[in-house]
């Protein structure tokens, strides 16, 4: 159990971006987080989907695009975004949430950006299944992960030597085989049923349903089937479980979101009148569809059963409520947590109480 602070405690530097409405955590490169107190419904409008970025935004004409495919495959091949969008697709409602999401509420603090809660939101993706492609070049039998490079490209510090002599440092994920064949891991083109926008990976990204966003690719330019681990910097010294796990060598990469729910109104440290008020909410879960999300008006003390409002889908959060009645003039902390259909129950935390209410949101905290 570790000290929480709730979302209104920000810690670091954020500005609001008028003509989004997301707010700014970083301005080079341009990351911003949703204003989950004005999602409504399940699907977040595009120009308030959260962007997460490690370099600048690459500018790409989609005439020039070109998607290699090699490595250990019988038939390399090079698709356009004409003859890659021309193939059987599919659209699938997927939440994608940033590994750091909730970082700023870390204590003590860690390295990276300081997201409160927003870095997460849901949008409806269309592409075509990254297997359609994969099997049409004939994988090796050796074949153990495709590594996806996007365009997006830098430097960072550990790699200032590297970069000197071999060129910026390309943003590069490997998926396990199982996983690139998974019919619902995408190449997508489409967002909310528009072409995506330069901020989300135009003209081609990845969506890797129920793991975490640094999979999701952006920008993708080259798929590489390997026979051997990828060793890439973000594949290994990022998004990765510090320390190691008892009995492994190395640290984990991170893969599946960990089962969670935010509480988004009412706001933290707001002055509320006695009578009745509908607490509303967030719950999503990478393993499996979220059953319940219990709410607790005293702190932790106690928990009673949230409503869901709407059907479930199997990658996307779900909007709760609670109606709660406020009896008497007292400072109080709410809280919420999620539990998913494969009995993952999100880790209960000490929240610190902030203001006349204040709100936990039990997460768990991740290193990388």
């Amino acid at each position: 159990m570790q000290d929480h602070v709730s979302p209104g405690d920000h810690v670091g530097t954020t500005s609001a971006s008028p003509d989004s409405g997301l707010l700014v955590v970083s301005a080079t490169p341009f990351n911003a987080e949703t204003r989950l107190a004005a999602q409504r419904g399940v699907a977040t409008p595009t120009a308030a989907f959260f962007v997460r970025n490690h370099f600048a935004v690459p500018r790409i004409d989609p005439r020039a695009w070109r998607l290699a495919i090699e490595g250990a495959v019988q038939r390399p091949a090079v698709l356009t975004y004409e003859q890659l969008k021309a193939l059987p697709s599919r659209t699938l409602l997927v939440t994608l949430e940033c590994a750091g999401n909730g970082r700023s509420a870390m204590r003590p603090q860690v390295e990276g950006e300081p997201w409160q809660y927003g870095a997460v939101s849901t949008a409806a993706w269309t592409g075509v299944p990254l297997r359609a492609v994969l099997l049409a070049a004939g994988l090796s039998p050796a074949v153990q992960e495709v590594v996806c490079e996007g365009a997006d490209r830098g430097q960072v510090a550990e790699h200032e030597r590297v970069a000197a002599a071999h060129g910026p440092l390309a943003f590069a994920r490997s998926l396990p085989l199982a996983k690139a064949l998974h019919p619902d891991t995408l190449l997508a083109y489409a967002m909310n049923g528009d072409e995506l926008p330069a901020a989300h990976g135009f003209p081609v990204r990845l969506i890797v349903p129920g793991w975490y966003g640094m999979a999701s690719v952006k920008w993708v330019t080259r798929l590489t089937a390997s026979t051997q681990p990828f060793m890439g910097y973000f594949q290994r010294d990022r998004y990765v479980l510090e320390p190691p796990q008892p009995g492994e060598r190395q640290a984990l990469a991170l893969t599946n979101i960990a089962v969670r729910s935010v509480l988004v109104d009412p706001s933290d440290g707001a002055v509320l009148p006695c009578g009745d008020h509908c607490l509303r909410g967030f719950a999503w879960s990478g393993s499996a569809q979220v059953a319940r999300v219990e709410v607790s008006v005293d702190g932790g003390a106690t928990w009673e059963p949230a409503q869901f409002m709407g059907d479930p889908e199997r990658y996307a959060w779900r909007p709760w409520e609670y109606r709660w009645r406020a009896v008497a003039p007292t400072r109080v902390t709410l809280c919420s947590r999620a539990i998913d259909a494969a009995a993952n129950e999100q880790p209960t935390m000490r929240s610190r109480p902030s203001g006349s209410s204040s709100r936990s949101d039990m997460g768990l905290p991740f290193a990388w």
